[in-house]
């Protein structure tokens, strides 16, 4: 087995060993088991020292940078935690820490910011209110031209102000949307920008799209560059997140865990066997894990944990 490809089974035994050695009580009898098991099989070296290295580059984070993928929480990550997200990403692979560091460094320099599992609210000074979903970064330009919010990554909910006759308008990578008195959110996700009208109108323009789109009230649209999509009428008159709750309407497994993973750190994978399966309810956003049990309750299917930050929907036996 290559360097990268490295057993999970191990890599959770190295995690433990590694938490247990980090426990106020550990002693003399606990380092020569480990000391053992490390002697045992040249792969529980390998595991052991690339498990090592993470927990280094952990460490190495400025403290202040606490919106952090990895670190940011209501409370400080305990060292097991910490070793529990380093073992899933050294057995998936796909949670690279130089991925991490980006999310981490564009909340830490942004105007607004919010980690994963937060939300807030802000009022700007022209009296527009901005509610900043889970995991979410923008920047805030008001000069004497216009007023320019700048999505980086997550969700925004905008109620426009009154009285600012400068232009108003909320820019992502794929395009901007400019608001024409109204209530609307914005989500950037790695595909597109999505947009959805709650009050007023706001007219779509994508990068490099030369016509503008209207969408009224009670319609959304996604956009990227070039491209617009079709308007789609909203199942709601307000985000459910603003409420705590992820509404599911036939939602597929993958496409469920999809969304909750935005809510929680760590990984939300799922088998393919499962990932076609459709589940309809209301679920709650601010504790996943009693999300989780309600989707296990629902359809035939077990949620794994595999370490605290790193949990698997799986086909129940």
């Amino acid at each position: 087995m290559s360097d990268d490809l490295l057993d999970p089974a191990l890599v959770r035994e190295a995690s433990r060993w590694l938490a247990r050695l980090g426990r106020d009580d550990v002693d003399d009898t606990d380092r020569a088991a480990c000391d053992a098991w490390r002697r045992a099989d040249p792969r529980h070296e390998r595991v052991w020292r690339r498990l090592l290295e993470l927990d280094g580059a952990l460490r190495s984070v400025p403290a202040h940078a606490a919106r952090s993928d990895l670190l940011a929480r209501r409370a400080p990550l305990t060292r097991r935690q910490v070793l529990g997200l380093g073992a899933a990403a050294l057995t998936v692979g796909a949670l690279g820490y130089g991925g991490a560091r980006q999310g981490l460094w564009r909340r830490q320099w942004a105007d607004l910011a919010t980690g994963v599992g937060e939300t807030a609210t802000h009022t700007l000074a022209d009296g527009t209110r901005l509610v900043l979903n889970t995991d979410t970064a923008l920047d805030v330009d008001f000069n004497d031209r216009g007023r320019e919010i700048r999505l980086h990554r997550g969700e925004v909910l905008v109620t426009t102000g009154h009285g600012d006759g400068r232009p108003f308008r909320v820019r992502t990578r794929d395009g901007a949307v400019r608001p024409l008195g109204t209530r609307f959110t914005v989500r950037r996700t790695d595909r597109d920008t999505r947009v959805a009208v709650y009050q007023g109108a706001v007219s779509l323009r994508a990068g490099g799209e030369a016509r503008p789109v209207r969408l009224d009230a009670g319609q959304g649209a996604a956009f990227r560059a070039g491209r617009v999509g079709a308007p789609r009428p909203l199942a709601e008159e307000a985000p459910a997140w603003q409420r705590g709750q992820l509404v599911a309407e036939r939602m597929t497994v993958a496409e469920f865990a999809g969304e909750l993973a935005r809510y929680r750190h760590g990984l939300v994978h799922y088998q393919p066997e499962v990932a076609g399966l459709r589940v309809t309810g209301v679920f709650s956003l601010t504790d996943t894990d009693r999300a989780l049990d309600a989707l296990a309750r629902a359809l035939p299917v077990r949620v794994r944990h595999y370490t605290p930050l790193w949990i698997r929907i799986e086909k129940k036996d």
